[in-house]
Protein backbone atom coordinates (compact mmCIF):
# COMPACT_ATOMS: atom_id res chain seq x y z
CA UNK A 1 0.00 0.00 0.00
CA UNK A 2 1.40 3.38 -0.94
CA UNK A 3 1.06 6.36 1.32
CA UNK A 4 0.98 10.13 0.98
CA UNK A 5 1.87 12.79 3.52
CA UNK A 6 -0.56 15.62 4.20
CA UNK A 7 -0.49 18.69 6.41
CA UNK A 8 -3.30 19.34 8.84
CA UNK A 9 -3.66 21.86 11.60
CA UNK A 10 -3.23 20.86 15.23
CA UNK A 11 -6.95 21.51 15.71
CA UNK A 12 -7.86 19.00 12.98
CA UNK A 13 -5.34 16.47 14.31
CA UNK A 14 -6.79 16.71 17.82
CA UNK A 15 -10.34 16.36 16.52
CA UNK A 16 -9.46 13.33 14.40
CA UNK A 17 -7.63 11.78 17.34
CA UNK A 18 -10.75 12.27 19.46
CA UNK A 19 -12.92 10.41 16.92
CA UNK A 20 -10.39 7.64 16.37
CA UNK A 21 -11.33 4.29 17.91
CA UNK A 22 -8.94 2.35 20.11
CA UNK A 23 -6.24 0.62 18.01
CA UNK A 24 -7.44 2.43 14.86
CA UNK A 25 -4.90 4.21 12.66
CA UNK A 26 -5.53 7.73 11.45
CA UNK A 27 -6.00 6.39 7.91
CA UNK A 28 -8.57 3.87 9.13
CA UNK A 29 -10.39 6.59 11.10
CA UNK A 30 -10.51 8.92 8.10
CA UNK A 31 -11.79 6.12 5.85
CA UNK A 32 -14.45 5.12 8.40
CA UNK A 33 -15.61 8.69 8.98
CA UNK A 34 -15.74 9.60 5.30
CA UNK A 35 -17.44 6.40 4.18
CA UNK A 36 -20.24 6.63 6.76
CA UNK A 37 -21.47 10.09 5.83
CA UNK A 38 -25.08 10.03 4.64
CA UNK A 39 -26.89 12.76 2.77
CA UNK A 40 -29.20 14.82 4.98
CA UNK A 41 -32.23 14.28 2.69
CA UNK A 42 -31.70 10.52 3.04
CA UNK A 43 -31.94 10.84 6.81
CA UNK A 44 -34.89 13.23 6.93
CA UNK A 45 -37.85 11.59 8.58
CA UNK A 46 -35.99 8.34 9.28
CA UNK A 47 -37.02 8.32 12.96
CA UNK A 48 -40.70 8.57 11.96
CA UNK A 49 -40.41 5.16 10.27
CA UNK A 50 -39.52 3.47 13.59
CA UNK A 51 -42.50 2.17 15.58
CA UNK A 52 -40.97 2.85 19.00
CA UNK A 53 -38.66 5.77 18.22
CA UNK A 54 -38.09 6.70 21.86
CA UNK A 55 -36.65 3.27 22.68
CA UNK A 56 -34.44 3.48 19.60
CA UNK A 57 -33.22 6.96 20.55
CA UNK A 58 -32.41 5.77 24.07
CA UNK A 59 -30.44 2.84 22.64
CA UNK A 60 -28.49 5.14 20.31
CA UNK A 61 -27.70 7.51 23.19
CA UNK A 62 -26.50 4.56 25.31
CA UNK A 63 -24.23 3.31 22.53
CA UNK A 64 -22.79 6.76 21.82
CA UNK A 65 -22.02 7.32 25.52
CA UNK A 66 -20.28 3.92 25.75
CA UNK A 67 -18.23 4.63 22.62
CA UNK A 68 -17.11 8.00 23.94
CA UNK A 69 -16.36 6.65 27.41
CA UNK A 70 -14.34 3.64 26.33
CA UNK A 71 -14.00 2.02 22.94
CA UNK A 72 -12.37 -0.97 24.65
CA UNK A 73 -15.54 -2.08 26.47
CA UNK A 74 -17.95 -4.32 24.57
CA UNK A 75 -21.35 -2.79 23.85
CA UNK A 76 -24.39 -4.79 24.93
CA UNK A 77 -27.29 -3.95 22.62
CA UNK A 78 -29.90 -5.88 24.56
Amino acid sequence: MTSKSISITTEVYDLLDKFRLKDESFSQAILRLLSTQADLPDLAGAWAKINDAEAAINLVEKIVKKIHNSAAEPINLV
